[in-house]
């Protein structure tokens, strides 16, 4: 009975052994499938740090770029800018030359009219004198003769 106790636990220990034989194979060939696939997910892995290595030196390399151009664009405003600046004073300073010039003329004028002005009063006393004379004298002329008139009757 003791060899039978010893066989069947003998049996059922090669029974485990053979179960744990072919759950080792499974695990072995789970294990192989699983170190394949972190090889594969490893490789993957790696092209990915090498594309972002590769973006971050092109993103790197297209703001060095930008800055550039931005400085560049600065560069060129502020040089328009400066060259608004001087016309804009120069055209001020022309304004205020041709203020002055209308200025100028305008007191100019002022002056003209008011000698013109002048010069009309004094036209218009000489006439008013003088036809004030030649009515004088026609009037003495007349009274001279109404005169005459009277003593001759």
């Amino acid at each position: 009975m003791i060899a039978l106790i010893f066989a069947s636990s003998g049996l059922a220990q090669v029974e485990k052994s053979v179960e744990n034989g072919e759950k080792l194979i499974r695990l072995q060939q789970k294990n192989e499938k699983l170190t394949a696939r972190i090889s594969n997910l490893e490789s993957m892995l790696f092209a990915l740090r090498t594309d972002l290595k590769a973006s971050q030196e092109k993103v790197a390399t297209e703001l060095l770029k930008g800055q550039e151009i931005q400085a560049q664009n600065e560069r060129a405003m502020n040089l328009a800018l400066d060259g608004f600046a001087e016309k804009f004073e120069k055209q001020n300073e022309t304004v205020k030359g041709v203020q002055q010039e209308l200025r100028k003329k305008y007191n100019n004028q002022l002056v003209m009219f008011a000698l013109g002005f002048v010069a009309l009063v004094v036209l218009f006393s000489i006439a008013n004198r003088s036809s004030t004379q030649k009515a004088l004298r026609q009037n003495t002329s007349n009274w001279n003769s109404f005169q005459e008139y009277l003593l001759k009757k």
